[in-house]
């Protein structure tokens, strides 16, 4: 029987990752604002959450059947059902088809209520009613054939599922008890106030990513224009146009981030506050956006005649992050600016409303 869910478990496991690598910008910015640290810890619940909510998918709607092999099949409306499935397979447990269906529709959403109690701090209600609920939107999108995706339904609708997945959820969120418990207990971590390496990598991350989403952004939606509605050939449009959209607007965002508000974008993101230390506070921001983000998207953008000049500033900025003060990097060097964490100089603790270490809610 489990050998049909190696397909499933395959799916389950690449989507997950790829889920959790799409989550990790917004999971790091809310756990550094927030609590102002990133853990290894967290990295790894972020995984095994993506993964689970896919497995959720790829278990209950994987393999897809293939058109010139589709059989309909009925609905299963009677509860308890299981309890004479069970009796009339009649093998040993390990063997019986019924009863290992039954568990696994039971462990199949037990992490539900698990990740419900610990993460989000519901309790048993909200844990009972999600658990139903998801479960009988994958009952439905069983019975409709995906939603009218196939002309009738490829696997059975059975109201059993229903409940092994509700009680799943339930017994999830109870196991989870101790758990919270013990978390509880535990000395809540002072909070960070220092500026950490990974904190300000990931505001570097957050900056090329949001320059990236803006240039290619605008650079598409220029193209589809241009060529659907106007009728241009692509080839014949104007490479300036692509410079000003790709790096141009996102330049002048940025800039108005840095000169107007004195910091980036993904400096914003994790709290981070440059603060003009050597120079007035003008001129500080302004050679900050030039020999940083501003730098960097000239020298991926236009041609420099200086050769290696790109090459040499790029390599400065990644190689001065870690041994200067607080991390400040090449930009904030040549500024002379220092970098903290935002609200620093007052006194914070991580409070209870850590996922990790709050209490339940019902």
């Amino acid at each position: 029987m489990l050998s049909q869910f190696g397909p499933s478990t395959v799916v389950a496991i690449l989507v997950g990752f790829g889920l959790a690598f799409l989550a990790f910008l917004p999971v790091a910015i809310y756990r550094y604002r927030r609590y102002g640290r990133l853990r290894f810890l967290d990295l790894v619940t972020l995984v095994l959450v993506a993964c689970y909510g896919a497995a959720l998918w790829s278990y209950t709607l994987i393999p897809l059947p293939e058109t010139r092999h589709f059989h309909c099949v009925g609905a299963q409306l009677h509860p308890f059902q299981f309890v004479a499935d069970i009796a009339q397979d009649g093998r040993t447990p390990l063997h019986n088809r019924a009863l290992l269906q039954v568990l696994f529709n039971i462990v199949l959403f037990a992490p539900l209520g698990y990740f419900l109690r610990v993460l989000v701090k519901r309790g048993w209600i909200v844990a009972t009613g999600c658990g139903a609920v998801i479960s009988l939107l994958i009952e439905l999108t069983q019975k409709t054939g995906v939603w009218g995706f196939y002309p009738c339904a490829y696997r059975v609708f059975d109201v059993d599922d229903l409940m092994m997945n509700t009680l799943g959820a339930l017994l999830g969120s109870l196991v989870a008890i101790p758990v919270v418990l013990i978390l509880q207990r535990r000395r809540p971590p002072a909070r960070v106030t220092r500026v950490t390496f990974g904190r300000r990598v990931i505001g570097i991350v957050v900056d090329l990513a949001a320059i990236v989403f803006i240039g290619t952004s605008l650079a598409v939606a220029w193209r589809v224009f241009s060529s659907m509605l106007l009728g241009w050939s692509l080839d014949d449009l104007p490479r300036w146009a692509d410079l000003l959209l790709g790096a141009g607007i996102p330049a002048l965002v940025e800039g108005y981030w840095v000169l107007a508000r004195g910091r980036t974008l993904g400096e914003a993101a994790v709290q981070l506050q440059p603060v003009p230390v050597r120079l007035a506070p003008g001129w500080a921001r302004l050679l900050k956006f030039c020999f940083g983000i501003g730098g960097y998207l000239a020298v991926a953008n236009v041609s420099i005649p200086v050769p290696l000049l790109g090459f040499g500033f790029v390599l400065a900025s990644v190689v001065l992050l870690a041994p200067t003060r607080n991390h400040r990097g090449l930009s904030h060097l040549v500024a002379g600016m220092e970098l903290q964490v935002e609200g620093s100089s007052g006194e914070g603790a991580v409070t209870s409303d850590d996922p990790q270490l709050g209490p339940p809610q019902g």
